[in-house]
């Protein structure tokens, strides 16, 4: 069945247009196959039981405000692992030397898209678009510690910058995590097929970015929140 979510056919878009403006080369250096099978048993076990236990914490008669921390705390934590895995996935794809300053172990993932984007010379507002689907924002306030999380099951990123402060809902940070799945996926899916011929990839690109304006459009919504 093909993939329709907007989030996934927008990353292969990007990783498409990667390979076909000659960023891509395999970094052997920041391959770990065992972490990513792991990753993929762990996603696939929290995706299948969450529910069961946040369920099971309402037959404990647990107070109301701790299941929804402890639901919002694992939400946060699971996109949040995505992220990681995003900055992975791409440190093992790039070719440093094509991107200016290169990139190593403490590249954050906000500072690898931006180089990247910089380098195949997007413009601001897909650059923006890419920087709010990949939660380029989000990464950033959890990495540097700059997050409350509020008894109404809120997460408040950058509490103390009122410009760049935040208010994330448990709904939103449950579409957040759909949002991340379907990105993985995406990366997935694209790796299996790194060995194709270059015109069948070519005729993907091409589909996928006539589409690409309406893609964008669809996840402008996120950017008035992540952006």
């Amino acid at each position: 069945m093909v993939n329709i979510d907007p989030n996934y056919k927008a990353t292969l878009v990007i990783l498409n247009d990667i390979e076909k403006k000659g960023l891509y080369r395999f970094n052997k250096k920041y391959h770990d196959e065992k972490f990513f099978l792991n990753f993929i048993e762990l996603q696939t076990r929290f995706s299948s039981s969450f529910s069961k236990i946040i369920r099971k914490l309402d037959d404990f008669d647990t107070k109301p405000e701790d299941v929804i921390f402890f639901a919002v705390y694992s939400l946060m934590s699971f996109v949040n692992s995505h992220l990681k895995v995003f900055e992975k996935f791409l440190k093992v794809i790039l070719d440093p030397e094509k991107l200016k300053g290169g990139f190593d172990e403490n590249t954050s993932l906000s500072q690898i898209l931006k180089k990247t984007c910089n380098k195949m010379q997007y413009n601001p507002k897909l650059k923006t678009a890419i920087r709010g689907m990949f939660l380029s924002d989000f990464a950033d306030a959890l990495t540097h510690h700059q997050y409350l999380i509020s008894k109404d099951g809120h997460v408040v990123i950058y509490p103390k910058d009122d410009e760049k402060k935040k208010e994330i809902s448990i709904d939103e940070l449950y579409d957040d995590s759909l949002q991340v799945r379907a990105i993985f996926e995406a990366m997935l899916d694209w790796a299996d097929t790194t060995n194709e011929p270059p015109q069948t990839k070519t005729d993907t690109i091409d589909d996928i970015v006539k589409n690409l304006v309406n893609q964008v459009s669809s996840l402008d919504r996120k950017l008035d929140r992540i952006s």
